[in-house]
């Protein structure tokens, strides 16, 4: 899984960057958005002084990071993150920089996802969109089994049925109904970021406890509406919940070919293995974020506009920040089955259809990564 470092001499043309105590997730984090090189240079590009914005601390970050090793201090500070010996959820903190960034760079990572609502009764479909950071794939039902990044993908996007309890309201028949629910991508982003849920709450202990199954990584990954992502980056975590590490392993963009390199804090190193095929599946017990870049597509089909036809109308969030609403409409229109299942927790909504509870629930604060793969 492209874990250790290369003995070969190899100069290594990338810095790391200093842990302040227990920081190697906003690290790790902002490496990859470092070698996001979309991302890099449209934040290069803004010149607005505004303090509303973190773009101007990711600016002077990554001038220093271009020359050498360089430290967190003003990033974190403008994050609000007070403590640096508090481990905090890498996924959570990635959603905290794209909120605070200039829409021209943060909407690398913005896609569009609609839940298109059928009536059993009168058959009348209608149609809701919101916006999302990452896709949540929960591991909670895996077991001990290894978990398919493929199969889950296809689980995310089957169709929901509601009945009984979950039955939804319908404006034109004037009652509770039987629905189904499908969720459709309406706008590919340009990078795909996909959550592998790997902290569950355990009710009887009444604490987080952490799934450490193998997880089948595909290097390259087709989503619905026949878009084809190729895996450029992973952010690993090892060890639990209040202690642990996290590392990224990041394939750099170059005119010569792709090389794979480990982002442990302060040092870089080339990753031992390269792999040379881009169909390859690799396992991984430690991968927590996937960051998919999106392949040239010759149909340019982005979001469109959303549906308000009367009928069945899936709840919407009223909350502005972009990464809920589609997160939302998913929790609301669960099947019955989801009702028995347990909550769980990511930074997000399961793709199982495990019941969430929480709003824009997010990985309580330990974790972290190791090494990666593709």
């Amino acid at each position: 899984m492209l874990k250790g470092r290369s003995n070969r001499k190899d100069k290594v043309k990338y810095n790391g960057l200093m842990n302040q105590g227990s920081t190697s997730y906003l690290n790790s984090v902002l490496q990859v958005l470092f070698m996001t090189k979309d991302f890099r240079e449209a934040v290069k590009r803004k010149n607005d002084e505004s303090t509303e914005f973190i773009h101007h601390h990711l600016q002077n970050l990554f001038d220093v990071l271009e020359k050498g090793t360089a430290d967190t201090d003003e990033v974190r500070l403008k994050l609000g993150i007070d403590t640096v010996y508090e481990q905090q959820d890498a996924a959570v903190c990635l959603e905290k920089i794209l909120k605070l960034t200039d829409q021209e760079a943060s909407k690398i990572f913005n896609g569009k996802l609609a839940y298109k609502t059928n009536c059993a009764g009168c058959d009348n479909s209608t149609e809701r969109v919101g916006s999302f950071w990452h896709l949540p794939l929960a591991l909670v039902d895996s077991g001990r089994k290894t978990y398919s990044v493929v199969d889950g993908i296809k689980d995310y996007f089957k169709a929901s049925h509601l009945s009984k309890e979950n039955q939804l309201y319908c404006d034109i028949c004037e009652d509770k109904k039987d629905a189904t629910t499908t969720p459709v991508i309406k706008h590919h982003p340009d990078v795909l970021v996909l959550l592998l849920k790997r902290f569950k709450y355990d009710s009887y202990y009444r604490s987080y406890v952490k799934i450490n199954c193998a997880v089948d990584v595909p290097c390259s990954l087709q989503i619905p509406e026949n878009q084809t992502y190729e895996l450029y980056a992973v952010v690993d975590h090892v060890g639990d919940l209040r202690s642990g590490h996290y590392t990224a392993t990041i394939k750099e963009e170059n005119d010569h070919g792709d090389r794979w390199y480990e982002f442990n804090d302060s040092r870089v190193s080339l990753c031992y293995y390269q792999p040379s095929k881009r169909d390859t599946i690799e396992r991984s017990q430690s991968a927590y974020l996937l960051f998919y870049r999106k392949e040239k597509s010759t149909d340019g089909q982005d979001g469109q506009k959303e549906s308000h036809s009367r009928g069945i109308q899936p709840p919407i969030s009223k909350n502005n920040d972009q990464d809920e609403d589609a997160e939302k409409i998913r929790d609301r229109d669960k099947s019955n089955d989801a009702a028995e299942d347990d909550n769980t927790t990511g930074a997000s909504v399961s793709i199982d259809r495990a019941k969430v509870t929480e709003q824009n629930c997010a990985v309580p604060k330990g974790a972290s990564s190791q090494g990666y793969r593709c």
